[in-house]
């Protein structure tokens, strides 16, 4: 006679236990959810529009009241340097402060944090990546029928007026425009119609800001939506704004040191004309 031992018993329930309803596993978070929308990014461009244009409407009867300057007329106050680039700068800083104002008020987390600017570990790498952009692109635009001559070589007259621009072109407008385009713009447009539209609309965006300055040919459009693309691409990839900034401080780095090479520092700018 075999004897076969007794199962063990089932734990008892807790009372209530049978009505609990099974717990989900938590959903992952969505990859871009900032804390604020499209009405707070159109602000934030308004903002700019205004606050650099008044900037530059006071800097304008400024440098019109200097004897060497009182006779240029608007058109030619705006091909200068001195009259358009430190207003525009004041007004990034000015649009900066504004733009924290808006991040703070729709999240609690630190406005760096939220626009995700960290820095990334090999920083030079990104550099030279937006180099070698430079210098692919400048080859493929070989092929197209860019302008001999455009508005933004109306700037590079002299060689203050040169090293002005190689600073603001290097360091501060890709820091604005990256923060802007890529940190403030391109999260909200994720969201709303995911990556590859996001990426789209935002370089799209971002070529048409400089038409002015490239008198409205669409094949330096094209080179500027390109160049879109791939910024966007790094900040997704990366989920760093700082390293789309590296790669746009570097593509502008290469342009601006062509011109210095083939200026002998800045010194000969006619052998630009």
């Amino acid at each position: 006679m075999s004897f076969t031992p007794n199962p063990p018993l089932e734990p008892l329930p807790a009372p209530g236990a049978e009505n609990a309803l099974p717990v989900a596993p938590p959903s992952t978070p969505p990859q871009e959810n900032p804390g604020w929308g499209i009405v707070d990014v159109i602000l934030v461009a308004v903002f700019s529009l205004i606050a650099t244009g008044l900037l530059t409407g006071i800097a304008f009867a400024i440098v019109h009241a200097v004897p060497r300057w009182t006779h240029y007329t608007v058109s030619q106050l705006a091909a200068e340097p001195l009259a358009v680039i430190p207003p525009q700068a004041l007004g990034y800083v000015l649009t900066l402060l504004f733009m924290i104002l808006v991040v703070r008020r729709g999240t609690a987390v630190p406005f760096w944090r939220a626009v995700k600017w960290q820095w990334p570990a090999n920083a030079f790498a990104y550099v030279v990546a937006g180099i070698a952009l430079s210098l692919l692109i400048q080859i493929g635009s070989s092929f197209l029928p860019i302008p001999k001559t455009l508005p933004i070589d109306e700037f590079f007259k002299t060689t203050h007026a040169a090293w002005m621009l190689a600073v603001f072109g290097v360091f501060i407008a890709p820091f604005f425009e990256e923060l802007f385009f890529r940190g403030f713009l391109y999260p909200v447009l994720y969201r709303r119609i995911g990556f590859f539209a996001a990426m789209v609309v935002n370089s799209l965006l971002f070529a048409f800001t400089h038409e002015g300055q490239l008198a409205h040919a669409w094949a330096p459009l094209l080179v500027l939506f390109v160049v879109g693309v791939v910024l966007t691409y790094v900040r997704k990839r990366t989920q760093s704004v700082s390293a789309s900034f590296l790669v746009h401080a570097g593509y502008n780095a290469f342009l601006f040191g062509m011109i210095f090479v083939a200026t002998g520092g800045f010194r000969h700018m006619d052998k630009l004309r």
